[in-house]
């Protein structure tokens, strides 16, 4: 399993896997998180209702372009 990946168990509730995924097994999977979406996830406060919105390969990789250009940008920021 991989990081984002959202499983169902059998609640109904949906499960994120985060960094700390089960290597196999699980529930059935129904989506998964883009990369540059996963750290505005990991701020999400426990219990509060997320909304998710489909996207193609191509937003995905856009986002995570943008993503790792502001975290250069940051970088490069608070070295100077």
């Amino acid at each position: 399993m991989l990081p984002g990946v959202v499983q169902v168990p059998y609640n109904g509730q949906p499960i994120v896997l985060m960094n700390d995924a089960q290597t196999t097994g699980g529930y059935p999977r129904i989506a998964c998180i883009i990369e540059a979406d996963m750290y505005h996830l990991a701020q999400i406060p426990l219990g509060q209702p997320i909304h998710f919105v489909q996207c193609s390969l191509e937003e995905a990789l856009n986002a995570r372009r943008e993503r790792q250009r502001y975290l250069e940008q940051l970088t490069l920021a608070t070295s100077a």
